[in-house]
């Protein structure tokens, strides 16, 4: 059994794909996903939606703009 919950993955499934989390948090989800089907499903579904929006709207985003949105996600998540 999975130390972490499906519903945890699930929460923070986003950030394992965008290379978000510490290496402890990344190895938890890698372990579950390893073993729970339909949490691997979901993974793959959201890696493989995140390479055809890649693929199909190829526009460069200035840096800073990167940087300001991902600050006001991390800001966001701090207030839930």
């Amino acid at each position: 059994m999975s130390e972490i919950s499906c519903d945890e993955v699930l929460h923070e499934i986003e950030h394992y794909l965008h290379g978000e989390l510490g290496q402890q948090q990344s190895s938890r989800l890698a372990t579950h996903l390893e073993g729970c089907g339909p949490c691997f499903e979901r993974a793959e579904f959201q890696r493989k939606l995140k390479e055809i929006v890649r693929d199909k709207c190829r526009c460069e985003t200035p840096e800073h703009v990167v940087l300001r949105i991902q600050q006001a996600i991390r800001l966001e998540g701090e207030f839930e």
